[in-house]
């Protein structure tokens, strides 16, 4: 699956897959003053891909605000590996990865970035299949590095 970039007003629906191949010029023919970039619905993203958006991000008006929202995990590994993808973006959300102990489910919970900082711990959840407490699935330093550089 190719990358599909939606645009309704100044959000722009990223779905699919970021790669060599990804095509982001519709970015560029924006002209308002806030672009969000939804990257909920991205299911692959390689080091190419990376190097691909970081440079359409710097193409992009820089007189406009760029804001990530609903990155998914391997959106986040991403981030948190390379320092300079989050340089010219403001990220509000993320999603995190949980599992439960007790019925071994993972599900993906969206963080509110407004409302966390790495001091504090992560909310606690409840699994929706068995009502057990959900644990955090990866290292929260190494998961959330990206806000030092964002």
């Amino acid at each position: 699956m190719d990358l599909l970039i939606a645009q309704k007003d100044n959000i722009f629906h990223l779905k699919g897959v970021i790669n060599e191949f990804a095509k982001f010029n519709q970015l560029f023919e924006f002209t308002g003053s806030e672009m969000l970039l939804n990257l909920k619905e991205i299911r692959r993203i390689n080091s190419t891909g990376v190097r691909e958006l970081i440079n359409a991000i710097e193409k992009v008006d820089h007189r406009i605000d760029m804001i990530f929202e609903e990155c998914p995990p391997i959106v986040v590994y991403q981030m948190a590996m390379i320092p300079n993808f989050t340089l010219r973006v403001k990220v509000t959300s993320v999603y995190a990865p949980y599992y439960c102990p007790e019925c071994d489910h993972q599900e993906e919970i969206l963080i509110d970035m407004a409302n966390f900082n790495l001091e504090q711990s992560l909310p606690e959840e409840v699994c929706k299949k068995c009502g057990a407490e959900l644990e955090f699935d990866d290292d929260e330093e190494s998961y959330f590095y990206f806000m030092e550089h964002a």
